[in-house]
């Protein structure tokens, strides 16, 4: 590789190293926002709004996260680069859990993480068909 390649591949590596960042920031300020200190029973609307909300934050999560490890590793397989992908965006997910658990009024549920999971397997798939269709076309 010359070094121009290296410098023409460098500012996509760092476009999309600095776009998964800053929704990781995301994710995490919507993580630090305290619960209520009251009890109260949400309604379905609620309920299907919050759990929606963490289905597409962590499919962004998951395409951002796919992207720069594709711009990472250029020449590796679509399929170890979902696995990748899938494992950091689980653990970022586990991770952030853990953070709510120290957040006034939050708390770490297990359940949040398998939605989370939810959002970053529909992506995963939606990327794995993409890639799929693209390979059969040529």
């Amino acid at each position: 590789m010359t070094p121009m390649q290296t410098k023409a591949s460098f500012p996509p590596l760092l476009a999309r190293g600095l776009s998964l960042l800053l929704w990781m920031g995301v994710i995490f300020l919507f993580s630090a926002l305290p619960g209520s200190e009251y009890p109260y029973t949400p309604t379905l609307s609620y309920f299907l709004e919050r759990k929606g909300a963490h289905v597409v934050e962590y499919a962004a999560l998951m395409f951002l996260a796919v992207r720069f490890v594709a711009a990472l590793f250029p020449r590796e397989a679509v399929r170890n680069i979902l696995l990748l992908s899938t494992c950091f965006a689980l653990a970022y997910a586990v991770s952030d859990e853990l953070h709510q658990f120290f957040v006034p009024y939050r708390g770490a549920k297990m359940s949040d993480v398998l939605i989370d999971g939810l959002g970053i397997a529909l992506m995963g798939t939606l990327l794995w068909l993409a890639a799929d269709r693209h390979k059969r076309r040529r």
